[in-house]
């Protein structure tokens, strides 16, 4: 008698075991499935720029007005949702909150160029944590692809992002440069008379990022 009974107490034990190890790994699978992730939303995502003329450095600022996002990678770390990520911008979206400026941009620069109607790139390289850290823009224009470091932090679900165009000269668009050059030249004149583009532009964007 003693046996049956010590028999039915480990066979209740075990039921009782089996019964919470699944039900362990059903609430397992359901923490799994209820991950948060992000991707960027360009739909709140801003890119400015910022060129400068003269030999004071004078700085001209700007932004892109659309960012277009085919295929935003998912993560389920923030800085990750940048890694294989690419892009492109409308250069008809260029805005300088100065229209004969911008018409002025787009005609003797952008449509100089090879490709005369899209920027576009992608991102590379992030290294960092949820705070701050680098990563690779590698920016496409006029048919070339140049790797640029940017920095990048992170406020909860914002990502700003800060990097530097050392030299527009790289994508190989002397022809495009001398011609918004030429265009500006008295614009482009400091009070020592001397007139002056740079090839330095700052980047600038705040990527904003959204769950899933």
């Amino acid at each position: 008698m003693k046996r049956v009974i010590f028999l039915a107490i480990c066979l209740a034990t075990f039921i009782s075991c089996k019964k919470e190890n699944k039900q362990q790994e059903e609430n397992k699978t359901e923490t799994v499935a209820k991950a948060t992730t992000y991707q960027v939303d360009p739909s709140v995502t801003t890119v400015e720029w910022t060129a400068y003329k003269t030999t004071a450095k004078t700085p001209v600022k700007g932004k892109f007005l659309n960012l277009n996002i085919d295929s935003p990678i998912q993560a389920e770390a923030k800085q990750n949702a940048f890694e294989g990520l690419t892009f492109n911008i409308p250069v008809s979206s260029f805005f300088s909150n100065n229209e004969e400026r911008d018409t002025k941009i787009k005609t003797v620069f952008w449509a100089v160029m090879k490709e005369t109607s899209l920027v576009s790139g992608n991102f590379s390289d992030v290294k960092g944590n949820e705070e701050s850290g680098t990563m690779n823009l590698n920016l496409k224009m006029n048919g070339e692809t140049i790797a640029i470091p940017m920095q990048y932090s992170i406020v909860e679900n914002k990502v700003l992002l800060n990097g530097t165009i050392n030299n527009l000269l790289d994508w190989k668009m002397e022809e495009a440069f001398n011609s918004l050059h030429k265009a500006c030249e008295t614009l482009h004149t400091g009070e020592d008379g001397v007139s002056k583009t740079w090839q330095e532009v700052a980047i600038n964007a705040v990527a904003v990022l959204k769950t899933k």
